[in-house]
């Protein structure tokens, strides 16, 4: 039978593991074909199935019962040969069939750590005994081009940032030009914007007539896949619909009425001209660059940027974990790197909770018994307190039935959620969070979510780092890294489509001006030099109608912006603008690299033409009033 167009048929698949009393169904009766050119993407929480039935396409697990076939693709492979039983092949057969057919890419990177980006790059992908490269340095060096990682080529795996490392694994995965690729969670450790290279580059090669499989627990990536799939409990079925796109509207209407910093409170943290250098065989790298911070106790804050950019270093600054090289940081009026090492840690595990990505609970020790170590290591609380305490903060968190359990024995969320109980212990002002959802399905990431909500809301200092942009809709305050130095907020506000490093150009370029009361930013008929943005306070847009009398057309507060009609439609200031009663801040970027950035950002000059058109169509109505 002729199937021209599917490249995997899995054929009433079922994947049972033998644990304990009774046997565990990861795979029910799986159905599926995969089609030759498609990107296909298969959402489910964790422990859904997601990874056994990537395992079961690439014949790293064996079936219970059930048939997957694969069908000759390409040329010089007839329709008409016979399809492969993949799960009849030997181990070398399979082994080889993997190398010729299949590229396989991990959450987890899985990169040599003494070789060179490129000699990782040429390794094969099973050796079969020969140790040999399959492919040259040139072809190499192509395949980093295509991640964006030529110029790193000479580097070890520990030069380079997380994001980086999953960039490298995906050229390996494609060294033998494979027909069928198949992708485990591997965006699930990266930032948005080396995510969306990453879903670029998937795209371009399903349009040179790749197949790719992808397994995410983000459901956001839905509109970007060519079919998807979902899987509960090992069962796979098409999903329900539209009700994400909704989803994602109503996160921009939540950015747009985020709750402003409290005023008149002691600030928690404090940098003052923060620098961080390291210096190893490679070189000097310098990984934060003069950073001013100043952040309010009682917020929930998010930190964001690439990777490589200097979040978690700048974490590592505040909770004292490592030193800066110069500046100072001020914890709640402390200057904390004054205090010795054996100080600052018993300091730290007073006053500050840290919860790291990948959970750090003790495997020995109960959830009950982890939560409880802080409070045994900075000696707070008797030891009765400590045990009625720990079950408190575990009854919170929704773990007061798993207290007695070891890690182990609960899923990723609950272990994460151990992981906020146990930072709790101490009742610190301040707790610290490195990507505590990075590893979470969306309802325990949601879980985590709420309750940091919770705790921001009860007066504490919430600091987490993120790669999920949507997660900064739901913070007080955003805090955006680019190599080493922080994006002004405004400017990521009213150019939100801009690449960081644009950001951090229009951050360090722009001119900032202010405006007392009433004071003539712009008068109708002159020359527009600037895009002006509104930092602080407001300014009134004002227009002189047919009748030569003045009407307000509309006030801008911080954010918002003017100029675009001049500078994108060409003439003079078409309204006049002054500053509002209580004044106003500007940053004024530059005509010449408001063009550069808007040239390079076509989204960003869209979004723009579209504002310029829409107020001078307000101007144009409003001309005859009177």
């Amino acid at each position: 039978m002729n199937h021209p167009n599917i490249i995997i048929q899995m054929q009433d698949v079922v994947k049972r593991f033998n644990t304990g009393d009774l046997p565990f169904m990861a795979l029910k009766n799986v159905t599926l074909d995969i089609r030759q050119g498609e990107f296909l993407g298969i959402t489910g929480k964790s422990g859904a199935g997601k990874t056994t039935l990537l395992n079961m396409i690439a014949g790293v697990s064996e079936v219970t019962s059930g048939k997957i076939l694969f069908h000759w693709v390409g040329e010089g492979r007839a329709v008409d040969n016979p399809p492969v039983s993949i799960q009849s092949l030997s181990e070398d057969k399979l082994a080889q069939w993997r190398g010729e057919h299949l590229g396989i890419i991990y959450q987890s990177f899985e990169l040599m750590p003494t070789l060179s980006l490129l000699k990782n790059v040429m390794l094969p992908p099973d050796f079969l005994g020969s140790y040999q490269p399959l492919i040259t340095k040139q072809r190499a060096l192509e395949l980093l081009e295509m991640v964006e990682l030529a110029e790193h080529a000479h580097k070890i795996p520990a030069h380079i940032s997380g994001g980086q490392k999953q960039r490298v694994a995906i050229a390996r995965a494609l060294v033998n030009d494979p027909h069928l690729i198949i992708a485990d969670e591997p965006t699930g450790n990266l930032d948005s914007v080396t995510a969306e290279t990453i879903l670029q580059i998937f795209e371009k090669l399903v349009a040179q007539g790749k197949t790719i499989v992808m397994v995410t627990h983000d459901e956001s990536f839905a509109p970007r896949f060519t079919r998807r799939l979902q899987i509960v409990d090992g069962v796979v079925s098409e999903p329900g619909g539209a009700a994400k796109a909704t989803r994602r509207e109503h996160a921009h209407i939540v950015a747009a009425h985020r709750p402003k910093h409290r005023e008149g409170e002691m600030p928690a943290i404090i940098l003052r001209n923060v620098d961080k250098v390291y210096e190893n065989a490679a070189g000097t790298f310098r990984a934060l660059k003069k950073i001013n911070l100043q952040l309010s106790a009682g917020q929930f804050i998010s930190i964001v940027g690439k990777s490589g950019c200097g979040k978690s270093t700048l974490l590592n600054m505040v909770t004292g974990i490592d030193h800066p090289t110069s500046g100072d940081v001020l914890i709640a009026g402390e200057r904390i790197y004054e205090m010795s090492e054996s100080e600052r840690a018993l300091w730290r595990g007073k006053n500050m909770g840290v919860v790291f990505q990948f959970f750090q609970l003790l495997p020995t020790l109960t959830l009950l018994e982890n939560t409880m170590l802080p409070m045994d290591y900075c000696n707070m609380y008797s030891p009765n307190e400590r045990r009625s305490r720990a079950m408190e903060l575990l009854k919170m968190v929704g773990l007061e039935e798993q207290a007695n359990k070891l890690p182990t024995a609960v899923s990723s969320g609950q272990q994460q959620c151990a992981a906020i109980a146990r930072a709790l212990a101490t009742d610190p002002a301040i707790i610290l969070a490195d990507e505590p959802t990075g590893n979470l399905d969306s309802r325990s990431a949601e879980t985590v979510l709420q309750l940091f909500e919770r705790l921001a809301q009860q007066g504490k200092t919430i600091l987490i780092v993120t790669h999920d942009p949507s997660i900064t809709l739901r913070t007080d305050q955003t805090i955006i890294l680019s190599d080493g130095e922080i994006i002004d907020p405004i400017v990521a506000r009213a150019l939100p489509y801009l690449t960081h490093p644009q950001m951090l150009a229009a951050t360090k370029t722009a001119e900032k001006r202010k405006a007392a009361p009433g004071h003539a930013i712009l008068k109708r008929g002159e020359a527009v030099e600037y895009f002006f943005i509104v930092t602080r306070g407001e300014v009134d847009i004002i227009m002189e109608n047919f009748f030569r009398k003045e009407v307000a057309l509309t006030r801008l507060g911080p954010g918002q912006f003017f100029g675009e009609i001049e500078l994108m439609q060409g003439g003079q200031a078409v309204a006049h603008v002054r500053a509002a009663e209580q004044g106003a801040e500007l940053a004024l970027i530059p005509k010449s690299l408001f063009y550069e950035l808007i040239d390079g950002s076509p989204l960003t000059r869209s979004a723009l033409h579209e504002a310029a058109t829409r107020h001078k169509t307000e101007h144009e109505r409003r001309k005859f009033s009177r």
